[in-house]
């Protein structure tokens, strides 16, 4: 059975009579689930890298803004000379499981952990981190309590806020992620902090390993 019959994969957009929220809610699951098929074998065909992406144009909504425009200039690159080469399946499948995430086993509750999402972060991640900045948490961290986090941080002078603003120097990703990430606060702030870093808001989006490396060399 082939990967668009196996997963009963849906080519319609969500009807537009429905809120601007609960469709973009419904397309991202939809989303999550065709990456989460092409993954299963390990492998990405270029018909399912072309369906993919002629997906996300069809659902115009949505094509601009994050994740769908990060994958989908991931996927006009592999297709621009019409061949799938090893090196370009290699940066699709990467690029896909960084933003479904992984399993986090031992961590929390096996029914509903998983890694975060690491589709947005920096690369290369900004070195060194200015601790006397701005900073917004988001996700939950292996590091302990969220409150902790942000003691940690203001012990090196640096400012916790609640939401992402134009202000914010860091958004700190937690490394356990939530399968509906997209759907909650902390998927809320990655979105916020792609639109403002996309403005050219000098705004890094880094995660909780890299975090925890330069507050321990500040230790």
């Amino acid at each position: 059975m082939n990967f668009f019959k196996r997963f009963q994969v849906s080519d319609r957009a969500p009807q537009s009579s429905i809120t601007s929220g609960r469709r973009l809610e419904r397309t991202t699951d939809e989303l999550i689930g065709i990456c989460r098929g092409v993954l299963a074998d390990g492998a990405v065909s270029r018909p399912e890298a072309a369906f993919l992406a002629g997906w996300i144009e069809r659902n115009a909504d949505f094509a601009h803004t994050y994740p769908f425009n990060h994958l989908l200039d991931h996927l006009h690159h592999a297709l621009e000379h019409g061949v799938l080469d090893s090196h370009d399946e290699s940066d699709l499948l990467e690029t896909l499981s960084k933003f479904v995430g992984g399993e986090a086993h031992g961590q929390l509750n096996s029914a509903s952990a998983s890694l975060s999402t690491a589709l947005p972060l920096d690369d290369p991640e900004p070195i060194p981190i200015e601790f006397a900045s701005t900073f917004v948490v988001t996700g939950t961290f292996k590091f302990g309590p969220r409150a902790i986090v942000v003691s940690k941080i203001t012990e090196h002078g640096g400012s916790v806020a609640a939401a992402v603003s134009k202000k914010t120097r860091y958004l700190v990703v937690g490394e356990i992620g939530s399968r509906d990430w997209i759907h909650s606060s902390y998927g809320r702030k990655i979105e916020q902090a792609c639109e403002l870093r996309a403005q050219g808001v000098g705004l890094a989006i880094i995660g909780e390993q890299h975090w925890t490396r330069f507050y321990g060399m500040a230790t």
